[in-house]
């Protein structure tokens, strides 16, 4: 085969052997913008992942400062001491959360978030408040340390116990002598009768379908 034959075929190839290579070229730069696509998604993962974990080491500690929060509002309750001071970091951090954590326990987030501040703002707003007054404050706080309670185990990474949506009223007077400390509710059970008889009311269980 002499130069000159070999010439005159990749002369009468020349089109169908640059089609050919172009589109080996953009396979190749398909694969390789794949390749960086998955990079780059793995890499967004791991951020969102990171974010997760650090939003959710800082939860305990808001959690904890609310829950003294929560504690130092019954004791002007229940003790007549000072109103309690705002937990402006543990609200804060809770504001901050909601965005990098799962979606469920974001809204238990915001949920917590906006009791709080209808809670503080009945409190804030209370002088010299009657003893319904009190009942109702105090219910507010049972309220506010439940929907605490039932974020610490997402908080610590801990397996989460499943809870009906409505706090049961078992949950609500526990939460309440939490808030009131066990030494206080033994002292004084009686003084919180009214508040017991609200979580009643407003927690009534669901009454078991019997078979047809």
């Amino acid at each position: 085969m002499t130069f000159e034959s070999v010439y005159k075929a990749l002369s009468e190839w020349q089109t169908l052997i640059g089609a050919v290579l172009a589109l080996g070229a953009a396979l190749w730069t398909v694969r390789e913008m794949r390749k960086q696509t998955r990079g780059d998604e793995t890499r967004h993962t791991n951020e969102l992942l990171r974010k997760k974990m650090a939003a959710r080491a800082q939860m305990p500690d808001a959690l904890s400062e609310l829950s003294e929060y929560v504690r130092a509002s019954c004791r002007y309750l229940v003790s007549g001491e000072a109103k309690p001071t705002v937990p402006i970091a543990g609200t804060s951090t809770l504001k901050e959360v909601i965005e990098h954590i799962d979606t469920k326990e974001a809204k238990k987030t915001f949920d917590l978030v906006s009791w709080y501040q209808v809670q503080h703002s009945r409190l804030m707003g209370s002088k010299s408040p009657k003893a319904i007054e009190t009942a109702e404050m105090l219910y507010d706080a049972a309220l506010l340390q439940t929907k605490i309670d039932r974020l610490f185990d997402y908080a610590r990474n801990e397996e989460e116990e499943v809870r009906p949506e409505k706090p049961s009223q078992e949950e609500m007077i526990s939460s309440l002598k939490i808030a009131v400390t066990v030494k206080v509710w033994a002292m004084k059970t009686d003084d919180f009768a009214a508040v017991i008889e609200i979580i009643k009311k407003r927690h009534v269980p669901k009454k078991e379908t019997s078979p047809a």
